[in-house]
């Protein structure tokens, strides 16, 4: 039954192929113009174009937990903060010169003016801490003076209002204050009323850190620096003279020096860091990191883009022999990535111009009438429409455009043009048959499309399937571009069976009016082409490569080369890892590249803001205060651990703090209560410990002092995760944060780190991708059961396949690639390349004549060219990408390559090797590559009457009508016992029952009546004819 649906199949397609041929040879510019049409239509889908480049909208489920908790925290905490980082390296940063250095770097950058704003205009502002600085230095007295001292407070109140009375003088560096955290009783014994009034009205500052704040970022002071000054202030100094927080100046170090007693001696880095604010105003716009990578969700508005390109110019500008200078700004993974495109482009422009001069060579001859650029172009313009058609409609849909996207030309590139050599090397093979010598212009449109129209549909089907498929994964970017392929192949092979086909019959016009290739209105009369443009070097070759088709050392040799390098990728399969990678968007040779090698090599954190994150509570009150000193105890220790998170920042451990040495509580348990607790809470936040605690916290209403906390609607801890080698790491701490957190049962708690959505696609990418093989393996053995309609073919193709990715992905693993996005989407696409190039093989076996053998031999023959033009085209347009630094587009190359090399191997090769020893022989040798229901009668126009059950002198009965059911090579084969049959010298035969008698003979017998042969590309109508000679026959229409 398979066979027969199959066959009628089959059938039907070579029908409509042969008709539609004619059809578009005799209007081709209507077809032309259709198809312009048809493209212009499904471009309005533009008009709903919608670009997508938030990373949690790409990579992960849109019911995903980080989306519904990216939800949340945009409604409660949304980020409105762009971080901004320069590293300074040098043999030892901590001298009076590196120092320096640094200094003129910072203030360049505070200079920076974009339409009259500084980074004081657009920096974010937090409060200080530094109460008492100003009244201190005035009076110059000790700590215990004042401590105590009541009158001191309300007197220093007084005081403080008369700004302009302080005569304040330049300190350098108060050790005896800053050598010690925040004592918190210091402002206890002052009237609440008067700290309030102070404390409300605090200057706030730029939040900017890096070593220069020790000088309070004084020009003089740092100038006068020494070495010695320097590191006491690194050892010695635990709050910050500029903001009067506590600090840990050894984290802005990297390569620590430090001698026996433990003290910092020197350090290889310092890092400098900027905090900008982004408004809150209608011209925000997503920033150009979200619109290369994918990997981000910052927004900027124009002010602060700008700001920030100036500080990387500054920063890539000062660098020395004594000090290299290296910058990230919030900007920077974007332009970087742009610009690698941008430069890259010329090499993508330089291997589409090497395939389209390959195609052009290929598709005619060297010569001046021969040569098609008109058809090469008209191709490559097929696929420029195809991939306007795909995006048109898959926007109609509503689907967006992601940065997965800009890969969609590489493989629409790959599979069209492979589809424009089957087309012309079945074309080459109909015009090299002195059969078809005679055959109209229609006649033979029809015929090359009626065996390239089945064979590149067979293809196609199957490309399209595989990669609709994938439109089920819950990967949404991935999703998309899985829609947007499958229709632009489905476009792209419309277009090559309708507009490629119609330029082939105007380019066929031309040759036929010897019109010049170049210059169309340029006729060459009386052209006769040289026979070194008319040799076919691939012919050539492929009949010496199919001579070893009959070495059974040479079948060895292949069988046991294939099986090693099956070994081979199965062992590079098992082994390769899998990780999403930051760094693979960098080209290798970026300044944001060297940053980061340098921040990994030195800093204990990955550097990048992503990996700083929160854990986030709904509402709570007083009864739930042992749930978070739960939580708040086994964050602490992971991080005094070192395990999985390396610091944790709690609201909660300071205000415990605060309550026994400025309150009197001896435990919290104390506090927790309805009366205490928000009072507590509310006076922790406006003591100089609790400021900078301010934005952890969310109220119903406003926080006042002096008064106890509204209702609290939301809050949070930060946590700071360690740097992790992999999905096997940070997925075990995810869980244990989140493990943590549900154990502690807070209300609505959860944690929250932008470099989640990376995390989240680790953790799906490897049963996604699995996912999407399987089922696109499944949808290539099923249509190619259906349609080849033989099990052993159908299985052989599926080996070929799964062999050529596993050698794929081993040899990825041995050449440094890694699972991730990039890599996953490119071993997708290599599905969809190395298929083509196994079934048309496949295929054209069925469709040869003979021996398993022979027919091995014959179909590689026939359209191996094609295949091996295909696939080296293909080869040409992604082989200067291999000289790229983008990372990107070197995995881009590097599996494209692979996926050409082990895909021609496998169909070319491997293939037709197991074809010519297992291949199924004897039950295909009696089907037709295209059985038809077409039929021409060829009546003798010397009978008068028709007699039936009458027979000729040589005891043939005219009941027995030969079927002419399709020709290969040489000669036709017929589904009875009655075979017409081409001899090698061109005669014409006709066997019946074994016996064989020329047709010269029979054709002038008027017994013999009207003989019914049935089959494509014959046409419908009737045709009379003395079937005399082969001549005869082809003028009258039978090929």
């Amino acid at each position: 039954m398979l066979k027969n649906t199959s066959n009628f199949v089959i059938n039907k397609l070579e029908l409509f192929f042969y008709t539609w041929g004619k059809f578009v040879s005799v209007h081709p510019y209507k077809v032309i113009l259709s198809c312009i049409i048809l493209t212009a239509l499904c471009s309005l889908g533009f008009l709903c174009f919608r670009a997508e480049f938030k990373a949690n909208h790409l990579w992960i489920p849109p019911g995903s937990e980080f989306n519904l908790h990216q939800k949340w925290v945009d409604e409660n905490f949304k980020k409105n903060t762009r971080e901004e980082s320069v590293l300074f390296m040098s043999d030892n940063v901590l001298t009076a010169e590196s120092l320096r250095q640094m200094q003129q770097v910072h203030q360049a950058v505070a200079d920076i003016q974009i339409i009259g704003k500084t980074y004081g205009d657009i920096c974010f502002r937090v409060p200080t801490a530094n109460i008492l600085d100003r009244k201190r230095r005035k009076r110059h007295v000790s700590i215990g003076a004042w401590e105590n001292s009541e009158d001191y407070y309300e007197d220093f109140y007084n005081e403080y209002l008369e700004d302009d009375e302080l005569e304040e003088t330049e300190e350098r560096i108060d050790f005896m204050k800053y050598s010690e955290q925040i004592n918190i009783s210091e402002v206890g014994g002052v009237s609440k009323n008067a700290y309030c009034n102070i404390v409300t009205t605090l200057e706030e500052k730029c939040c900017q850190r890096s070593l220069l704040e020790i000088w309070r970022y004084s020009e003089d002071l740092i100038h006068s620096a020494t070495q010695e000054e320097i590191l006491d202030a690194v050892n010695l100094l635990a709050r910050s003279p500029w903001l009067g927080h506590d600090v840990d100046y050894s984290r802005l170090l990297g390569g620590i020096t430090r001698n026996t007693t433990g003290h910092i001696v020197g350090a290889k880095t310092a890092a400098m860091f900027w905090v900008v604010e982004v408004p809150d105003i209608e011209d925000v716009v997503a920033s150009s990191i979200t619109q290369t990578s994918g990997y981000e969700i910052e927004f900027a508005d124009p002010t602060t883009l700008a700001w920030e390109s100036e500080l990387i110019k500054i920063a890539l500008n000062s660098s020395s022999d004594q000090l290299k200078v290296m910058v990230n700004a919030a900007r920077s993974l974007g332009d970087v990535s742009t610009e690698a495109l941008f430069l890259d482009a010329r090499l993508m422009i330089g291997g589409y111009l090497l395939m389209f001069c390959y195609t052009i060579v290929m598709l005619g001859n060297l010569n001046t009438v021969e040569v098609r650029v008109m058809l090469g172009a008209a191709g490559i313009v097929s696929i420029i429409m195809g991939l306007a058609i795909a995006l048109g409609i898959s926007f109609l849909l509503g689907y967006s455009y992601t940065p997965v996207h800009p890969v969609l030309p590489f493989i629409c590139l790959g599979i069209g043009v492979d589809d424009m050599f089957v087309l012309a090397q079945c074309w080459s093979n109909m015009k090299k048959n002195p059969v078809n010598a005679g055959l109209s212009l229609p006649d033979q449109m029809g015929t090359a499309l009626k065996h390239a129209g089945v064979s590149i549909t067979i293809t196609s089907l199957t490309d399209v399937c595989a990669f609709g498929i994938g439109a089920v994964t819950h990967i949404p970017a991935l999703a998309s571009f899985c829609v947007c392929t499958a229709i632009g192949l489905g476009g792209i092979y419309l277009l090559q069976v309708s507009w490629f086909v119609a330029w082939m019959s105007l380019d066929e016009r031309r040759i036929a009016e010897g019109r010049d290739g170049l210059i169309p209105c340029l006729v060459h009369k009386n052209f006769k082409s040289s026979t070194s443009s008319q040799t076919s070097y691939g012919d050539i070759i492929f009949k010496k490569y199919t001579s070893l088709l009959s070495s059974i050392v040479f079948k060895c040799v292949v069988i046991v080369f294939s099986l090693g390098m099956l070994a081979f990728g199965i062992c590079g399969s098992i082994s390769i890892r899998q990780k999403s990678d930051l760094e693979q968007l960098l080209p290798s040779d970026s300044y944001l590249n060297q940053w980061l090698e340098v921040n990994n090599k030195f800093y204990n954190e990955s550097g990048w803001t992503m990996y700083s994150g929160e854990i986030y509570t709904s509402e709570f009150d007083h009864w739930d205060l042992y749930k978070i000193e739960r939580l708040s105890h086994e964050l602490e220790k992971l991080a005094s651990s070192q395990s999985y998170i390396r610091d944790v920042q709690s609201w909660w451990t300071k205000l415990k703090e605060y309550s026994t040495q400025n309150l009197n509580f001896s435990t919290w348990e104390d506090f927790a209560n309805h009366n205490d607790f928000k009072q507590v809470l509310s006076d922790f936040l406006y003591s100089p410990h609790g400021l900078i605690y301010n934005s952890f916290f969310k109220f119903d209403g406003d926080l006042q002092c002096n008064h106890a906390a509204p209702r609290i609607k939301a809050s949070k801890f930060k946590i700071e995760y360690l740097a992790f080698d992999g999905p096997e790491e940070h997925i075990a701490a995810k869980k244990k944060i989140t493990d943590l957190i549900e154990e502690s049962n807070i209300p609505g708690a959860f944690s929250h780190v932008q470099m989640y959505v990376v995390w989240e696609t680790d953790q799906i990418i490897g049963f996604e991708m699995l996912k999407n093989l399987g089922m696109a393996l499944a949808c290539i053995f099923l249509i190619t059961l259906l349609l080849l309609a033989n099990m052993s073919i159908c299985l052989m193709v599926l080996a070929m396949v799964i062999f050529t990715l596993v050698d794929i992905v081993g040899c990825l693993h041995f050449w440094g690639i890694t699972v991730d996005m990039a890599s996953y989407i490119n071993i997708i696409l290599a599905v969809g390349l190395c298929v083509d190039y196994t079934v048309h093989i496949g295929h054209a076996f069925l469709l040869s004549k003979g021996s398993s053998k022979e027919k091995a031999v014959e179909a590689v023959s026939q359209i191996g060219p094609a295949v091996f033009n295909g696939g080296f085209s293909t080869f040409l347009a992604m082989i200067l990408l291999g000289a790229s630094t983008y990372r990107a587009f070197v995995t881009v190359f590097k599996v494209f390559f692979l996926t050409v090399l082990f895909g021609l191997f496998h169909g070319l090769v491997l293939f037709p090797v197991l074809l010519s020893l297992v291949g199924p022989a004897a039950e295909i040798a009696d089907q037709s590559l295209g059985s038809s229901s077409s039929s021409v009668s060829y009546s003798n126009q010397s009978s008068k009457s028709r007699k039936s059950s009458t027979s000729n002198d040589s005891g043939i009965s005219n009941t027995s009508k030969p079927s002419c059911i399709y020709r290969q090579s040489s000669q036709y084969k017929a589904s009875s016992t009655s075979k017409p049959c081409f001899n090698e010298d061109n005669s014409l035969d006709f066997q019946e029952h074994n016996k064989t008698f020329p047709v010269q003979s029979l054709a002038r017998n008027e017994d013999y009546g009207n003989v019914s042969i049935q089959g494509p590309p014959f046409p419908t109508e009737s045709h009379s004819s003395d079937l005399g000679s082969v001549k005869d026959i082809c003028e009258d229409g039978l090929p």
